[in-house]
């Protein structure tokens, strides 16, 4: 599978995952909250996940070519993707008045992070891989 099709399977995925996971901490605050906070969850899960591998591969590139190791290059994609990601979540949310925020960003701060984390991995091998051929 190509990576534009693996980033779409996994966009429409973070969309019903996180836009559900808003609606259902968001419904003791009435349907309309609650649908509208899923909405704008999974709206910006979907659009984040489609391009945050991307992003972690040229961010993972750029820094291995600056430091040539592959932790920092590895710690620093990972800190950068999830700081940028983690603050731009809570921040559209707070925009759009979700009544509880922190409950609805939760679940894909741990694992936008684990998934960040995983994928650098990946990352390092699939370079280790080629430097070793």
């Amino acid at each position: 599978m190509s990576p534009i099709k693996r980033s779409l399977v996994n966009a429409c995925i973070g969309f019903l995952v996180y836009g559900g996971w808003g609606v259902l901490v968001n419904l003791m605050h009435g349907q309309d909250p609650a649908i509208k906070a899923g909405v704008v969850q999974g709206t910006y899960s979907f659009a984040l996940t489609f391009i945050v591998t991307m992003l972690m591969e040229s961010l993972f590139s750029y820094l291995y070519n600056l430091s040539k190791n592959d932790l920092l290059s590895a710690s620093g994609t990972v800190l950068l993707t999830c700081g940028l990601v983690f603050s731009g979540s809570w921040f559209i949310n707070h925009l759009a008045e979700t009544p509880e925020i922190f409950n609805t960003v939760i679940l894909g701060y741990v694992l936008g992070g684990l998934y960040s984390l995983f994928y650098v991995v990946v990352l390092v091998r699939q370079r280790r891989t080629k430097k070793q051929k």
